[in-house]
This record gives C-alpha cells, sequence and structure tokens, in this order.
C-alpha cells in the first residue's frame, strides 16, 4: 500500500476547516453528528473539536431536549465567547455591527455614521467606533471584515479604485484596523461578500455553482464555481458594473460614459427619477413613493430593467450559474417586478443556459456580507479544504 504524503500538522488542519465548513452548513451538531456528517474518524474529529474549542472559534451548547439517553453536548460555531465585527463602507452611510461566529447581528451594537471627506477621519472613526463595540461585551474579538464598494485587490488588501467611495481609493483600510486591534482583517468586493453571505446565511447553502448580482449603489457580480469563490488575479473578477453599455451614456465614476452600473442600478433610477421630478430622492424614497402610487416612472423603471436585463443575460451567458441572485431594492417596488425583469432576461439569453438557471432576489444584506467576509477568512485560514 502507497504510504500517505499528507503530514499529520496538515490533515488536523484539513480536519478543523471541514468541520467549521459542516458547522457552517448544518448549526450546532454533537461529535457524534460531526463524525457522521464529515465520514472523519471519531478520534480525529476530537483532536481538531479541541483545537477549536481553545481558538475560541467553537463553543460548547446544551443537548437538544429530546434526545434519549445522555447525549453529548451540542458544538456551535461560537456566541457567547467571541465576536467579529463587520464594517460595511458605503456611499450613503457606513455602518460597523458585532456578529456571533454563525452570523447573527447583534441588533444593539450597530453604529452608522456619514462617510468622512478623508480617509485618515474615516480610519479614526472606525477605530473608536470598533473600540466602542468591543467594549460593550465580553467577547473576545477574533476578527474584523470590511465590505468595500469598487476594486479591491485582496492579494495586496488595497482598495484600488471606488467611482463612488473614492476617500478609500490606494488605502488599506484592512491593513490599517488590523494594526490597530492585532487581529485578523479582510477587505472584500462588496459583491464578493454578498455572494459568501448568501452562501453561509442566505438562501445559496449547499450550492456550489450560483452567481450574486448586486445592484444598489454600483453593480457587482459575485461568482462561486465548484464550491470556491471565483476571485481572479488579484480578487477583481466579476467587476461587470464597467461594461460599456452605452458609448454615448451618462459619465460614470471611472471616467467612461454609458457604463452598466449607472442604467441598471437603484442609485440609476434614483438619479433618473430626480432628473425627471426635479426632486433628489434616495431609492428608499423612490421605492416607497412608487409602491404607495404617490411617483410615476414607468419609461424610467422600463429603462432600468432592460440594462439589468442586459447585465443579467451576460452573467448567465458566461458562468452559467444554477441560481443567479440579486440583491437591490428597486425590485422591491412591486411584486411582478421581479418577474418582469426575468422576462426581458430570457430574450436575450442563450436558452441551454436560462433554463438550467432560477434567478431569484438575495435575502442576505451587506452588514451579513461584512461578518461573512471575515468568518470566510478565519475558516480558509484554518486549514486547507478536505480534497484540493
Amino acid at each position: 500500500m502507497a504510504s500517505s504524503h499528507i503530514q499529520p500538522g496538515l490533515l488536523r488542519k484539513m480536519t478543523v476547516r471541514r468541520i467549521l465548513e459542516t458547522l457552517q452548513q448544518q448549526g450546532p451538531l454533537s461529535r457524534a453528528d460531526l463524525t457522521r456528517e464529515t465520514g472523519i474518524s471519531a478520534p480525529t474529529v476530537s483532536k481538531a473539536v479541541v483545537d477549536l474549542l481553545e481558538s475560541g472559534l467553537l463553543e460548547e451548547g446544551e443537548a437538544p431536549d429530546n434526545a434519549l439517553g445522555r447525549p453529548g453536548k451540542r458544538l456551535q460555531l461560537a456566541r457567547s465567547r467571541a465576536q467579529v465585527v463587520g464594517v460595511v463602507l458605503d456611499v450613503q452611510s457606513c455602518r460597523v455591527v458585532s456578529a456571533s461566529l454563525d452570523g447573527e447581528i447583534n441588533e444593539e451594537h450597530v453604529k452608522t455614521f456619514a462617510p468622512p471627506a478623508n480617509y485618515e477621519t474615516l480610519i479614526d472613526i472606525l477605530s473608536r467606533t470598533v473600540e466602542d463595540l468591543v467594549k460593550q461585551t465580553t467577547s473576545i474579538l477574533l476578527g474584523i471584515g470590511i465590505s468595500s464598494p469598487g476594486l479591491v485587490d485582496e492579494e495586496n488588501e488595497l482598495c484600488l479604485l471606488s467611482p463612488n467611495l473614492q476617500v478609500t481609493n490606494q488605502h488599506s483600510p484592512a491593513k490599517d484596523l488590523a494594526a490597530i486591534f492585532d487581529v485578523p482583517t479582510i477587505c472584500m468586493q462588496e459583491s464578493r461578500a454578498l455572494c459568501l453571505a448568501e452562501r453561509l446565511y442566505g438562501k445559496a447553502r449547499g450550492l456550489d455553482d450560483f452567481a450574486m448580482m448586486d445592484v444598489s449603489t454600483g453593480l457587482g457580480l459575485g461568482v462561486f464555481i465548484g464550491g470556491e469563490l471565483l476571485r481572479g488575479q488579484s480578487g477583481l473578477a466579476g467587476e461587470l458594473g464597467h461594461l460599456t453599455v452605452d458609448p454615448t451614456g451618462k459619465l460614470c465614476g471611472c471616467g467612461n460614459h454609458g457604463c452598466l452600473e449607472t442604467l441598471a442600478t437603484d442609485s440609476a433610477l434614483a438619479t433618473m427619477v430626480a432628473e425627471k421630478s426635479g426632486k433628489k430622492l434616495s431609492i428608499d424614497e423612490v421605492v416607497r413613493q412608487l409602491r404607495a402610487g404617490e411617483l410615476q416612472a414607468p419609461e424610467e423603471l422600463n429603462r432600468v430593467c432592460e440594462y439589468l436585463a442586459i447585465g443579467m443575460s451576460a452573467a448567465i451567458n458566461l458562468f452559467n450559474p444554477s441560481t443567479l441572485f440579486v440583491h437591490g431594492r428597486f425590485l422591491e417596488i412591486s411584486d411582478s417586478m421581479l418577474a418582469q425583469v426575468i422576462r426581458m432576461t430570457r430574450r436575450r439569453t442563450l436558452d441551454p443556459s436560462f433554463e438550467r438557471c432560477t434567478i431569484e432576489m438575495a435575502i442576505t444584506t451587506k452588514d451579513q456580507a461584512a461578518i461573512a467576509a471575515i468568518v470566510h477568512h478565519l475558516t480558509t485560514a484554518a486549514g486547507p479544504r478536505v480534497g484540493n
């Protein structure tokens, strides 16, 4: 029999990661359940669990009430002993939230502030806000996840270019916060982070091939292929929003004219409505007034839907996902809005790809996306995936 070239330490790390991913997908489980679900021997599982308990990533919960005999306590991602912090950088407002390792956000520990005019002030506000949140609990801070718009070089932890939030350009909030708090800190492009959130906490649990299109402030795409988040050379894959679809169109923050994100997003609709009515309204106000019948914008809505369908068709044709999730507000204007966009998308998409793709609204938020970014980072740092 050929000897294995996998070192014991590497095998332990692979087991640790497998246990974390199993608990993320299925929730609390006993040691016996973990042995059965992972197919890993009981002694190996027990040793890995000890490591995870000592690291603070796991904790023991109560045994199920309806269990027979003397059931073992269930293991769960840390809820009381440890926490992670999520930072959402966005154009209208920035948010800082704290959450347990299973992604449950503590709604009492949410801080919101307007993005400042310079980067130094941003880091100062973030550091003070994170410190205040950490002081409000006895939980250990295990890491910070940052969700950011624009191009994020994950290899070098650098925000390269954000047409909509230029204060972060050529800066590294992840490195700067890591230096202050001495914990793992990750910055991820918001569409990719939303993609992770949907897989960890939303409708994409168990899916290995799906895509997430964010059409809120800008337009971005996160893609899972074969169970792995599509990354590209430097983590820049999926930047669909700056595809030129109207060369004579509106000037985009990137410097080009007629980018898809200037025509197919929440912010695009709000801009079109403002130009028509002469009143500057937030997308929340636009959605509310259109739903209530206080505002009429059929041409603007149809235009945004048509261009969104172009973007969705491109995503389906290019990546052949089993499901395409859409994250945005304007599709909530009516119960028939998504169905309308799906019909438009069908006309533009290759039949074999469209027929095998489900299109749904995402259910996760940017707060959860920032949390998912750091939870995913802690999971992958624990060790390589079994089978890789």
